[in-house]
């Protein structure tokens, strides 16, 4: 176990509660737009009671704010419910936020769980984030430590700082995983990197405790072969058709605005790498992309020397 200074005490007990799910549940909402008129709110909750997941959705923000109808919880919560048995993942994540917290619906981490998973494994980096935690602390769920380090690695890949800060505690305390000080350090930057406000100290405490040979390799370039979870081998025949769509993916998130925060910031502490950055949308999500690179073994070793500035490994991808 890490060395259980006051900080890392801290850590673990930060790492056990939802610090980012609430308000980024808050910020949602408001981000979805509010009707501008009585008669576009009429509109809006005629749409729903049609069956439009989307105006569904938005039906329930409207009733969660309390925006040209009076606050209502559980009209909210009515709402999302038949826009998430439709699929949508946010409003499945609403939802999940309202049984784990008991707002307009009786508390009931069980349920709040099953809407968690349904919109994490539709991808939503927050749902997975709080998912993970439900499994560290085991409510609503069989407590899983392996399972919480799964749905933590899925949102820091996509990243969700809150993620990347409780996947470094895991790390560096062992939970679910071999104890790893380089890996703890390199997610504690990458989420310091985005604002996690504990996580700089996280990688200060960190790197008190690591050895010289341990600092070196936490910015030891990436192992080209770990650049993708399956990595296919190479087809000569067809690398020329493809040499116009590889690109090394540097981050993935669900708003525009995220994407293009992060990408300027990665553009600042980066400078000129000889390739351009690019958002790509793709299934929901905002991707932060660097390339085309002319072959794989380019891209390869670009993310070597990218590996070694950012402290975490860029992903090949094709689009």
């Amino acid at each position: 176990m890490i060395r259980m200074t006051g900080s890392a005490f801290i850590f673990m007990a930060l790492m056990l509660i939802h610090p980012a799910a609430w308000g980024d549940f808050e910020a949602d909402l408001s981000d979805t737009g509010q009707p501008d008129t009585p008669q576009m709110k009429e509109q809006l909750l005629a749409r729903a009671k049609a069956g439009d997941a989307d105006a569904q959705l938005h039906a329930g923000n409207l009733f969660f704010k309390g925006a040209e109808v009076a606050k209502d919880y559980a009209e909210a919560a009515k709402w999302y419910l038949l826009a998430a048995r439709q699929g949508r993942a946010q409003a499945q994540f609403n939802l999940a936020m309202m049984y784990d917290t008991g707002s307009g619906v009786e508390k009931n981490q069980t349920e709040a769980v099953r809407w968690y998973r349904a919109a994490a494994e539709q991808g939503l980096a927050i749902a997975q984030l709080n998912l993970g935690v439900a499994y560290a602390e085991g409510q609503g769920v069989g407590q899983n430590q392996l399972d919480a380090v799964k749905w933590f690695r899925l949102a820091a890949n996509q990243g969700e700082p809150q993620a990347q800060f409780n996947l470094a505690v895991v790390y560096a305390n062992g939970q679910g995983v071999k104890q790893n000080f380089v890996e703890a350090y390199r997610w504690a930057r990458l989420a310091a990197a985005q604002g996690h406000k504990t996580a700089g100290n996280l990688a200060q405490d960190l790197s008190r405790q690591m050895t010289l040979e341990q600092m070196a390799s936490a910015n030891k370039p990436a192992d080209a072969s770990k650049l993708t979870e399956n990595p296919a081998p190479e087809n000569k025949s067809t690398a020329g058709a493809e040499s116009n769509n590889i690109y090394l993916q540097l981050g993935a998130f669900k708003s525009q605005d995220q994407a293009e925060k992060f990408m300027a910031l990665l553009s600042a502490k980066l400078g000129d790498i000889g390739h351009p950055f690019s958002l790509f949308a793709k299934d929901g999500l905002v991707r932060i992309q660097v390339g085309p690179y002319a072959s794989p073994n380019e891209a390869r070793l670009a993310a070597d020397s990218l590996k070694a500035r950012l402290g975490f490994e860029p992903l090949l991808k094709r689009r």
